[in-house]
């Protein structure tokens, strides 16, 4: 079975739905990343953990990867620095709950969305719940940035308290071992995050607890587009994130997919068999 689904013929698919083959579906942005590092960033790292976490479990588990949505939802201030598409919320919750309709309709009823951009969250969650209450099928969403230790972040990481964020030290690292599209020459410390709220965190590495949600980009200034520090990126740090992110989703891969093989022919009681 191949892998990719883009690179499935039309019965193939049909085999593969026969299976109750689980999909992945990765989605990042097109968005600027300081002066330092690619657009397509966020889908990239997305992309690359959910192809890697596949193969793992391939043997397991009949799985495929969709090709990437590599735009998202961007605020609109991120357009102050050339390079975001920002998609308007309501236009992104509709093409995801579309993406989702579709598989379903072909009998793909297994579907993780593996998410690498942090404006996405909100949006997908009103995507999987909408496609639950239409369809009675439950997609799950993996956040690529939920799947990073933060005691290992905090240990190895070489930048101060404000160096992990947008376009820091952590992304930075790890496109350094995704690709060849950094441009180390000039990524600096300008950005450097220096807001330190004590509810609102916005260093992935922080000892506080988030407490209350506010915009990095209402809560920082920034001359280049970055929030943080990634002149300390290294290689070799990129690549632990990214085996740790491909062994935690791997984990989430088989729990979903036993969860979706354990509850398949329950039977529920309930007064109503439309809901």
């Amino acid at each position: 079975m191949k892998l990719k689904f883009e690179e499935m013929r039309s019965p193939e698919i049909a085999g593969f739905a026969e299976k109750n083959g689980m999909v992945l579906v990765p989605i990042g942005a097109c968005e600027e990343h300081g002066r330092h590092l690619p657009v397509i960033t966020d889908t990239k790292m997305a992309y690359s953990a959910a192809l890697d976490a596949a193969r793992s479990v391939s043997g397991e588990i009949p799985i495929s990867v969709l090709p990437a949505v590599w735009f998202g939802y961007s605020v609109n201030m991120l357009k102050n620095w050339a390079g975001t598409i920002t998609i308007r919320p309501k236009v992104m919750i509709d093409l995801m709950y579309e993406i989702c309709r579709s598989l379903i309709d072909m009998g793909l009823n297994r579907i993780l969305i593996v998410n690498g951009h942090g404006n996405n969250p909100g949006l997908l969650d009103v995507v999987v719940r909408t496609v639950g209450d239409d369809f009675k099928v439950f997609p799950a969403i993996v956040n690529i940035f939920n799947c990073w230790d933060k005691d290992y972040v905090k240990k190895n990481r070489k930048s101060g308290i404000g160096g992990i964020g947008h376009a820091g030290e952590v992304e930075t690292s790890v496109m350094l071992y995704l690709s060849d599209l950094v441009d180390m020459s000039v990524a600096d410390s300008t950005d450097i995050m220096k807001t330190d709220l004590d509810n609102c965190p916005v260093d992935f590495g922080s000892d506080k607890k988030k407490k209350m949600y506010l915009s990095t980009w209402f809560l920082e200034n920034s001359t280049y587009g970055g929030a943080g520090d990634p002149t300390h990126a290294a290689k070799e740090f990129g690549e632990k994130i990214h085996a740790m992110t491909v062994d935690a989703m791997c984990g989430v891969i088989r729990e979903f997919y036993e969860a979706q093989v354990s509850r398949e022919n329950r039977k529920l009681n309930r007064k109503s068999a439309r809901f």
